[in-house]
């Protein structure tokens, strides 16, 4: 028998019965597992023989068993269509770049590589944008996300072309969303409002105090109250709210401050429909942090935030980790669909900008070098490099093909695989499996009542 290569038995939280989960990304089988069945697993995992039927066929109806390693691989090749099925219904977002230039001077910036490009989009490339949308989606309507620098900068003139490009979008029928710093934002919610809005994207780092230190304008004014001036008005108003805090270790524990003031405003009672939340990580991508010191790793990240929740309760009603499915385990019964790729550069994700540019993702966006081609003036795109994009996925990468957690990482973000290592089809690697164990230790309680 061959003990699949996707099998992952791991710790789940402390109890009597079952010390450990088994879990497999291809098959989706989930089981908890008893000591003397993780002995039993072992033994098969060393390839030696076993004699129980009754357990052997267990584990080969849930996917955890092949006759050989051949089989296994016709499984992973016969999954592939349905990823690339649930992939294509996926309504594509268009990400539409007004200007990359910014009101704020946060301590952080994402986009550091890019200032000198501060001029507004002008009428003439927004109508090629919406032009365009027709001739690349001619059977799909994609949502469109203003993006930026900062979007909605209240500016007279940039006030003005973001009106126009959101009736614009209102009279072709699609959907928006905005990511904002917030600072604006009570000037613009009567112009986005004219449009189907989805949601809009807000960050805060913490209480007043803290954010104010991470978040000012260039005078180093603080940006906290007139944020939650245009937030409390956006949720007077039924606007979809996705608040996202951006954490790193000077700011992590300030995170129970906010949250138990959004509490009090009765926010988190909220509808995810209404307020979603994201607890966002201080990294590098193009360049190097100012204060290395502070940046945490992705599962010393989570470790943190589990710390502080069973601390602070207030947190778990804040935000729900998702674990990399364990927390879609818990609500569902089920594990994801075995995820061959989560990059959506060029696939359900493009992003066109004030020049006409196009590039592929949000984290690529305004670096030359990863500039896929043009919309305006004419449409023209590098398709070797688009094509390179869109066929990245575990199947394609050398490395990800033998990972017994390529399934659920995906092969990680090809923008800093790239950067990292020179090459699109290069992995993106993460720490899935200690990831897992954090989220199988803290939504426990919730699997064993389950009873798998």
């Amino acid at each position: 028998m061959y003990f699949s290569r996707y099998n992952l038995i791991l710790s789940i939280k402390e109890n009597s019965e079952f010390p450990y989960a088994i879990m497999n990304s291809l098959s989706g089988g989930f089981d908890l597992v008893k000591a003397q069945e993780f002995d039993k697993l072992q033994t098969l995992k060393r390839g030696d023989n076993l004699e129980n039927e009754e357990f052997i066929n267990y584990l080969s109806e849930r996917g955890y068993l092949y006759s050989d390693e051949q089989v296994e691989r016709k499984r992973l090749e016969a999954r592939w269509p349905e990823f690339k099925e649930a992939l294509e219904e996926t309504a594509p977002q268009v990400l539409l770049v007004p200007t990359y230039a910014c009101n704020l001077a946060c301590t952080y910036c994402y986009q550091n590589g890019i200032k000198d490009k501060t001029q507004l989009m002008k009428r003439e490339v927004a109508d090629a944008f919406f032009d365009h949308l027709k001739v690349q989606f001619p059977d799909q309507k994609p949502f469109i996300t203003l993006f930026g620098g900062e979007a909605l900068n209240a500016s007279p003139r940039q006030k003005e072309i973001i009106d126009y490009i959101v009736k614009k979008a209102a009279q072709g029928g699609y959907a928006l969303t905005a990511v904002t710093n917030g600072y604006d934002l009570l000037a613009y919610l009567d112009i986005l409002q004219q449009a189907t809005l989805k949601e809009i994207q807000i960050t805060l780092d913490g209480p007043q105090e803290v954010h104010d230190q991470r978040r000012h304008t260039a005078g180093g004014q603080g940006t906290y109250d007139k944020i939650m001036l245009g937030v409390t008005e956006a949720v007077r108003r039924g606007i979809p709210i996705n608040l996202r805090v951006v954490l790193d270790k000077s700011n992590f524990e300030e995170l129970v401050t906010l949250a138990e003031d959004l509490d009090s405003r009765g926010w988190l009672d909220l509808p995810t429909n209404r307020l979603k939340t994201q607890v966002g990580r201080n990294y590098e991508l193009f360049e190097c942090s100012a204060t290395p010191a502070h940046l945490l790793g992705h599962a010393e990240h989570w470790a943190m935030f589990v710390k502080l929740a069973e601390k602070h309760p207030v947190l778990k009603k804040f935000h729900k980790p998702e674990f990399k499915g364990i927390n879609h385990l818990v609500q569902t019964g089920e594990l994801y669909l075995p995820s061959y790729d989560t990059c959506p550069a060029c696939k359900t994700e493009w992003v066109f900008d004030l020049y006409g540019d196009i590039y592929g993702c949000t984290a690529t966006t305004g670096q030359n070098n990863y500039k896929l081609g043009t919309y305006f003036p004419e449409f023209k795109l590098k398709a070797d490099e688009v094509k390179e994009w869109q066929e990245r996925s575990v199947l394609t990468i050398p490395e990800c093909q033998t990972c017994e957690v390529s399934l659920i990482c995906g092969g990680g973000c090809g923008a800093v695989a790239k950067d990292r290592q020179g090459k699109v089809l290069a992995p993106d690697c993460h720490p899935i499996k200690e990831l897992l164990t954090i989220g199988l230790n803290y939504y426990g309680d919730d699997i064993l009542k389950m009873g798998y």
